[in-house]
């Protein structure tokens, strides 16, 4: 784990978001689940060293964020927006599995040391949010203040966590630093809205969803890539180019890499982020 300040915690090293740990002196608060079990419990090892587990927040419903709500089941209250039920554990039609059977894989093929720690199909607690809000809510945990602000746009259930004790947001995947943006259940409009509403925050440290921690000024950054995505395709329905002829032909795939673990997702990734944009710009 990288520690980013006194008592903030994350991993940004491994497939999945970057599951992160706020020490307070009431517990740990965790923020997102590791998508691989064995940095997964050691999280969990590290954060009982100091205490209870207070509570889980998941920043969304996409499973590399709440893969691991499993081994947080009757230990602590899981915290959300109140849509993430209607996405919670379901995955792309893409990927042609089931939800169980697509992170069963994952473990196989990334953390063959964690398979054994795997529950079976109907042993497998999901454990979506108990507690649910729908723009913002604050709660304390010892000597630290959590403030969870609603900040769609990758997807209509984003969230955000700022604690301003350590001068640090969770931004889930309103940003992905350095490595490529997915689109595949993005509103652009809300996504750039979520980016503004972010630089208003007096921070230090931005714990991005995928990608190394950065400080505001890559928030300009992100809304540039986004803005070249929507000029690109712009462009191609311009030329009278059909959804297919834009997937065919518009790229960033040699702009960075997909986040860590996902190299066979890049092809999906650009054709769903062109497929996503074309469909916006098109609407009536």
């Amino acid at each position: 784990m990288e520690k980013v300040t006194e008592n903030v915690y994350t991993n940004t090293k491994i497939r999945g978001c970057n599951p992160s740990i706020v020490l307070t002196t009431d517990g740990a608060v965790f923020i997102d689940t590791a998508q691989l079990i064995t940095p997964l419990l050691e999280m969990r090892n590290f954060a009982l060293k100091h205490g209870k587990i207070k509570a889980l927040i998941n920043t969304e419903s996409h499973i590399d964020h709440i893969f691991g709500n499993h081994w947080f089941a009757g230990e602590c209250p899981v915290i959300g927006h109140e849509k993430l039920s209607n996405t919670f554990w379901k995955i792309p039609e893409a990927f042609n599995m089931s939800t169980y059977d697509y992170s069963l894989d994952i473990i196989k093929r990334q953390d063959p040391e964690g398979l054994p720690f795997m529950p079976k199909k109907e042993d497998y607690i999901i454990n979506p949010p108990s507690i649910t809000f729908s723009d913002k809510m604050t709660f304390k945990s010892g000597n630290h203040t959590f403030k969870l602000h609603y900040t769609p746009g990758h997807s209509d259930a984003n969230i955000s966590i700022f604690v301003p004790e350590e001068r640090v947001v969770f931004v889930g995947d309103t940003v992905f630093s350095n490595c490529q943006i997915w689109f595949h259940t993005c509103d652009p409009d809300a996504l750039l809205s979520s980016l503004r509403f972010l630089s208003t925050l007096d921070v230090d440290y931005i714990i991005p969803g995928h990608g190394p921690v950065v400080d505001k000024t890559y928030l300009k950054y992100q809304a540039g890539f986004i803005y070249e995505w929507l000029s690109a395709v712009a462009y191609g329905i311009a030329k009278g180019w059909s959804k297919e002829e834009c997937i065919k032909n518009i790229s960033f795939a040699d702009r960075c890499p997909v986040d860590i673990g996902q190299e066979d997702a890049m092809e999906y990734v650009q054709s769903a982020n062109v497929s996503v944009i074309y469909d916006y710009l098109t609407k009536v």
